[in-house]
């Protein structure tokens, strides 16, 4: 009770943690960049090396002995790592693209998560964006969940600003 207020008893039951790897936005706690150091992954994000990458650290993610639900794998939003939104604005022709994260989250978290689009993206381009993450799911029988932000005013290659 907290001073004459009585408040109820919750019970709640215990169904476990979400272990999943998330980026912060600080230039060091980038998922992409730590992935990229490994050395089986010469070409960084998008290149070979990397499904390999994302598969074993899921595997030990999935490994820790207690409880977990949710994702629990690795999550590359790409508007929230900054290594990830850097290959993308660099001007060194390397870049990644929507399916290269699609392959990479058929071994480990999120999906296709927070991905910017052109304002021009056709309603059918969505949509079999939407599918193949749906096809991925069911076919693996794991969450996966598609986040992709239309931006008014640019088109595709242009960097892009959120608050």
């Amino acid at each position: 009770a907290v001073q004459g207020l009585e408040l109820p008893t919750l019970t709640a039951e215990y169904v476990g943690i979400d272990t999943s790897l998330n980026p912060s936005l600080d230039p060091d706690g980038s998922i992409g960049l730590a992935l990229e150091s490994l050395p089986f992954v010469p070409s960084g994000i998008g290149g070979c090396g990397i499904i390999a990458a994302a598969a074993a650290v899921t595997t030990a993610i999935q490994s820790l002995p207690f409880l977990r639900t949710g994702y629990c794998g690795i999550m590359l939003p790409v508007c929230e790592d900054q290594r990830l939104s850097a290959i993308q604005s660099s001007e060194d022709g390397r870049k990644y693209t929507v399916s290269h994260l699609m392959n990479v989250s058929s071994v480990c978290g999120v999906g296709v998560d927070t991905v910017p689009v052109p304002e021009g993206v056709r309603p059918q381009d969505v949509a079999a964006i939407i599918l193949d993450v749906c096809g991925l799911a069911a076919r693996w029988n794991k969450p996966l969940s598609v986040r992709i932000f239309p931006v008014p005013g640019k088109a595709e290659g242009e960097l892009t600003e959120f608050d």
